[in-house]
């Protein structure tokens, strides 16, 4: 093996090694953002009860002042601790304070904001 040949082969080798441990840290980063799977509620002493529904980290259904919200959205962070949501005449924030508890602060057309705690149901 010539020496131009073996330079060649080595660095091959390091690039296969460095995208492997970039794909290993991209991969272990995505496992270890937190899911917000399942059901978080709060505010139901303040007449005002949220409940936001989520399968895995996919937003299933929003209730807000009596109702369920229709054509709402949402788009997570980067890191997965923060949740955008939307809907026609609204829109809020949600953001993961711990394993169970997050804070969300909801904007409407023509109404003052809401902002308050939820936490997960067991």
């Amino acid at each position: 093996m010539s020496a131009k040949t073996g330079f060649a082969m080595k660095f091959i080798a390091a690039g296969l090694v460095g995208a492997g441990l970039i794909f290993g840290l991209d991969c272990a980063a995505a496992q270890q953002s937190p899911s917000w799977n399942g059901e978080w509620a709060g505010n139901w002493q303040h007449g005002q009860g949220a409940q936001i529904v989520f399968a895995g980290n996919a937003l299933i259904g929003v209730y807000w002042r009596g109702d369920y919200l229709s054509q709402t959205h949402a788009d997570l962070s980067r890191g997965g601790s923060v949740v955008a949501i939307g809907w026609p005449l609204g829109e809020a924030v949600l953001t993961r304070d711990g394993p169970a508890i997050a804070h969300i602060v909801i904007h409407e057309s023509g109404r003052p904001d809401a902002s308050f705690d939820v936490k997960k149901d067991p």
